[in-house]
């Protein structure tokens, strides 16, 4: 009886094996076809069955890529991390192709923040790189990830140099607008500092006018008294003759 129960279970092992490769091979064949949905449909059932089917998370993680969107992206990195944080990988060939494909998914995603080019892209260069590196460490041969490593590389040290040059414009625009706000602050400061002085001038000379018009007032004073007396001494002189 046990070892009926033992055979049983060894059919049934054998049938979902068989089960899940057949999800696998269907959803192949809807990749081949452009049918990427139905393929991502497949490759999940076939992940249903066995959640560390390597071959399953791969061909998920690329009908993912081929929808060329960043969310479709961004999840086609989580499969490709998948299958590679599961046990070591004997098949080297498969190996370079996860490492090769996942340093595309990267590089795709940086080239989307092509235009801003912050630290997204940046990031997303590196670790395309990392990923061509890593392909072509097990398979020092492969002329497409030379090119893609080469690009990349090209393409970060380009927008590296660029944000230097970049931020040196920056600060040296910074430090001519700082020297200009403290020339004119300093223009300002000298501007308060003459009125005081230029109020004190002009009281000086308002004060001196006052005093020459008073001098001038006295000696005319003076004169026409003079001419008074002057006149009065006359007077009596003529007056005493007469």
């Amino acid at each position: 009886m046990k070892r009926l129960i033992y055979f049983t279970l060894i059919i049934f092992a054998l049938s979902s094996c068989d089960k899940e490769k057949k999800y696998l091979r269907e959803g192949n064949e809807n990749f081949e076809e452009k049918q990427y949905e139905k393929a991502e449909d497949n490759y999940l059932k076939a992940l249903a069955i066995d959640s560390t089917y390597k071959k399953a998370q791969f061909n998920l993680a690329n009908s993912n890529y081929k929808k060329d969107k960043e969310d479709q992206l961004n999840k086609s990195l989580i499969y490709y991390d998948k299958a590679l944080s599961n046990d070591s990988i004997l098949d080297t060939n498969f190996l370079a192709d996860l490492y090769y494909n996942r340093g595309n998914t990267n590089f795709k995603l940086a080239l989307l923040d092509s235009v801003q080019k912050d630290e997204k892209y940046d990031k997303g260069l590196e670790k395309a790189i990392r990923d061509y590196k890593n392909t072509l460490k097990i398979n020092s041969q492969d002329s497409a990830a030379k090119y893609n490593l080469s690009l990349a590389m090209r393409l970060l040290k380009q927008n590296k140099n660029n944000n230097q040059n970049k931020q040196k414009k920056e600060n040296k625009e910074q430090k001519k607008q700082e020297k200009q706000e403290n020339k004119q602050k300093k223009e300002e400061n000298q501007e308060k500092d003459d009125k005081p002085q230029e109020y004190q001038k002009k009281q000086n000379q308002d004060k001196e006018r006052m005093l020459e018009a008073l001098k001038n007032n006295e000696k005319n004073t003076l004169d026409r008294l003079k001419k008074e007396k002057d006149k009065n001494t006359q007077q009596n002189r003529n007056d005493k003759d007469w």
